[in-house]
């Protein structure tokens, strides 16, 4: 797959955002029919109604925006505003997605009687960052953010980065065919993955893949594994693009597009995965189980080497799904780290823990039917650590 990039929070947590407020001395005497500062001539140049207390820091009720009105009598101080709560925690099926608090703007002071219209109203601290450049330099620079504070433009959101990179560490120029990759089984040869759904390294079937439907909608396949050797507390399950993890080194960000889907925590009593499997951070259709994706709610994320019908490819990537025999019914989520996603963080954790790894490949050459415009940059939160050390802007199962 190309040009899908994971805001890696995908990796992005915590974002706190700062605020801005504007405050009048509390109650002073308006200062009667002068100019306000508000610039457009005033629609309420008659006498302000005085010593009002202002709510939320708006406009102080001696006058209108604009002109001052006539000698105002000036309000008493505005209440400041209550902290801003940075939003509810939303809940899905278990979940809590923690958002992080930020301060509201306290409430101007009442102003003065016939004060002028308030300065602008503050909008995004800077203008959102620029799109990276997609391969072949197809990236924009987002557009600067609406006013920062008093009314100021934000910065206009830096240029796409230069075309994508090469090849990167694509093998000899052609992708390896689906039972050339090296194998990732670990163990004993007995602990096997299969799906009744295909055959190992034939086309996955279009209803488990983007495939004619808008990205990146696909139902997963179901799966069945044996039971993992002695200890095995727990299993795992990735889904890989082996044919991106081989076109593109490791240090480039491309690299992350070669992991899609992760579930984990499966009981040890549990040895396949149903087909069409819902979408949610905590699973419904297994008991005690989290799921993690750029997309889909957290649910899964099947194969979309050509996601974009607006630059079409020809891509026939080769997948690989790998169940993990892991000798702890929990795994320790990890920290987010810059440039990587969760999905192969992830995989990583699991990857160092596993007693024992089956798996079982399939190939897709889907092509998505359009690219919708809410889907990029992925919205998705990283799951919040075990260790504590990233306690908002992440999502977590409810208590």
């Amino acid at each position: 797959m190309k040009n899908i990039w994971r805001v890696i929070g995908v990796v992005a947590v915590g974002g706190l955002m700062g605020s801005a407020c504007s405050s009048s001395s509390p109650g002073n005497t308006g200062s009667g029919g002068t100019s306000g500062t508000g610039g457009k001539a005033g629609t309420g140049g008659t006498t302000g109604s005085g010593g009002g207390t202002s709510t939320g820091g708006a406009k102080g009720s001696g006058g209108g925006s604009g002109t001052g009105g006539v000698a105002g009598s000036g309000g008493a101080s505005g209440a400041g505003g209550g902290a801003g709560s940075g939003g509810a925690a939303g809940m899905s099926g278990g979940e809590i997605v923690v958002a992080c608090t930020t301060g509201g703007a306290g409430g101007a002071g009442g102003g003065g009687g016939g004060a002028g219209g308030m300065s602008a109203s503050a909008g995004g601290m800077d203008g959102g960052a620029g799109g990276m450049g997609g391969e072949g330099g197809r990236g924009r620079g987002g557009p600067g953010g609406a006013g920062a504070r008093n009314g100021a433009g934000g910065r206009a959101g830096a240029g796409g980065a230069g075309g994508g990179t090469g090849g990167g560490a694509g093998m000899g120029g052609a992708a390896p065919s689906c039972q050339d990759f090296p194998s990732m089984a670990k163990g004993s040869s007995s602990f096997t993955l299969s799906s009744a759904a295909f055959g190992s390294c034939m086309p996955i079937p279009a209803e488990n893949t983007c495939d004619q439907k808008p990205f990146p909608q696909g139902t997963s396949p179901a799966l069945t594994w044996t039971a993992g050797p002695a200890g095995t507390m727990s299993y795992a399950i990735v889904l890989k693009d082996l044919s991106v993890l081989a076109r593109y080194a490791s240090t480039d960000s491309n690299y992350n597009k070669g992991f899609h889907y992760v579930m984990w925590d499966i009981p040890a009593n549990v040895t396949s995965l149903p087909a069409n499997m819902k979408d949610g951070f905590v699973s419904t259709d297994v008991s005690g189980a989290l799921q993690w994706s750029n997309f889909n709610d957290y649910g899964y994320f099947g194969p979309c080497p050509n996601y974009d019908p607006m630059n079409p490819t020809g891509y026939d990537d080769s997948y690989a799904f790998l169940v993990y025999a892991l000798p702890a019914a929990k795994t320790n989520i990890p920290a987010p780290q810059a440039g990587i996603s969760t999905v192969r963080l992830l995989d990583g954790v699991l990857q160092a823990n596993a007693l024992a790894i089956a798996e079982y490949r399939g190939t897709s050459s889907a092509a998505a039917s359009a690219l919708p415009s809410d889907v990029l940059p992925p919205k998705d939160v990283a799951p919040c650590p075990t260790d504590g050390s990233v306690t908002c802007g992440c999502v977590k199962r409810a208590p």
